[in-house]
């Protein structure tokens, strides 16, 4: 008798172990699907979702919304707004995050008319975004173009220093 309620427990355990770990697979599935623009042109239908998401720590929802503020689909377009999105992305864990910041830092750098009126802190930001890229990104395409820009800033800084 003894044996078999302890063998029910241990089934029971299980059980739910199996039933809760389903739970979050299912949950996990569920949130990506929630947003999960396909096409050009559904950000505005997709961004209220995609930030309820977000600001429940799905980190897909938030790279999401941060690529809609990106490229202006469905709202105003507005980098900044974008980048505090990739940033919440980053802390949720999502990997590929980080070449978006770079790519965000790198923009505010090409802005500067002349060489000698580049923000060095930027620069520096967008050094570290493109080097944590190329330890966590996982599309090889994305990590490529990384690569380039990460040894093109580097090269760049170098020459700032030597002026």
């Amino acid at each position: 008798m003894k044996s078999s309620m302890k063998s029910s427990a241990i089934l029971g355990s299980i059980g739910l172990l199996f039933v809760l770990a389903i739970g979050h697979a299912q949950a996990q599935s569920l949130q990506a699907a929630v947003c999960d623009p396909q096409g050009e042109g559904e950000g505005a239908q997709w961004l209220a979702p995609c930030e309820r998401a977000a600001s429940q720590g799905n980190g897909h929802a938030a790279l999401m919304v941060g690529a809609l503020y990106w490229n202006g689909d469905g709202v105003a377009k507005d980098h900044a707004a974008a980048a505090r999105w990739f940033e919440m992305a980053d802390l949720a864990g999502e990997s590929r995050a980080a070449k978006m910041l770079g790519d965000e830092a790198f923009g505010r750098l090409v802005k500067a008319r002349k060489p000698e009126d580049t923000d060095r802190a930027v620069l520096d930001v967008a050094i570290g975004w493109y080097e944590k890229a190329l330890e966590v990104e996982p599309v090889p395409e994305a990590k490529a173009e990384a690569q380039q820009s990460l040894a093109m800033l580097s090269s760049f800084k170098q020459k700032l220093s030597a002026r």
